[in-house]
């Protein structure tokens, strides 16, 4: 009798110091997720701005060069090509990342396969930044021009094309949710305003050959607006949430 009170005696202990190691292994992996998250989703912040300052300064540097009427993937050949080439290579691979944080920090707020789907469609908007930083357009001191020139429309449509799937896919889950209803709307409609520059030029072809240069550095800058207002919108509340 004396065994068995002694035994039900000391299971509070027990269950109390089980309770407290699963609350240290809790408060563990949310410091180490929060850790994970921040310089992911900076990296979105910080890829994008770097981008655009870098080839913006790129363009009105190089001499001949109109950012009106030429594409930004001019800068990609000839003189000081190796600029705009790396800066999308970094700019894909910090992308990547940022889609990879976007991830972490959505389980809770987008459906499992929704966010699988779009963090996929994320990740391949990066591959195709990157893959256009090793094929560039047309160069006619390249022999294989044609080979390359494919490759490199080819990522831009997979980029593009990937983004405005995963944004207007991200934009329908979180409107059902109040906290994020406003941040939805401003993100499916940054994919509809995406698509539709892309459309513009083809369109209309005149306006395409006059302006095609103004066009698509507001398609980046309007595109690659939405990782910067996530990533700080997700850095803010995941140092709130850390922190409470």
């Amino acid at each position: 009798m004396a065994t068995l009170t002694t035994s039900i005696t000391t299971l509070p202990a027990s269950a109390a110091s089980d309770t407290a190691d699963m609350e240290i292994h809790s408060e563990r992996a949310t410091r180490k997720r929060s850790y994970f998250i921040r310089p992911f989703t900076l990296a979105g912040v910080i890829g994008s701005i770097l981008f655009v300052l870098v080839f913006t300064i790129q363009g009105l540097l190089r001499p001949g060069y109109s950012p009106i009427n030429q594409v930004v993937s001019d800068l990609g050949i000839g003189q000081d090509a190796w600029i705009l080439n790396t800066d999308l290579v970094v700019f894909g691979l910090l992308s990547m990342l940022f889609a990879i944080g976007f991830y972490q920090a959505m389980r809770k707020s987008i459906g499992g396969k929704r966010l699988r789907v779009s963090t996929s469609l994320l990740l391949l908007a990066g591959a195709g930044a990157v893959n256009d930083g090793f094929f560039t357009e047309f160069n006619p001191t390249d022999p294989i021009a044609v080979l390359h020139d494919a490759l490199h429309n080819l990522g831009f449509l997979v980029a593009f094309g990937s983004l405005i799937v995963a944004l207007f896919i991200i934009g329908l889950q979180l409107r059902k949710d109040r906290a994020w209803r406003g941040y939805a709307w401003y993100t499916m409609l940054t994919s509809l305003v995406t698509l539709l520059l892309i459309i513009l030029p083809f369109a209309f072809p005149y306006y395409g050959a006059e302006l095609g240069g103004l066009n698509e550095r507001m398609l980046l800058v309007e595109a690659l607006a939405w990782p910067v207002v996530t990533g700080c919108r997700l850095f803010a509340f995941e140092r709130l949430w850390s922190d409470g």
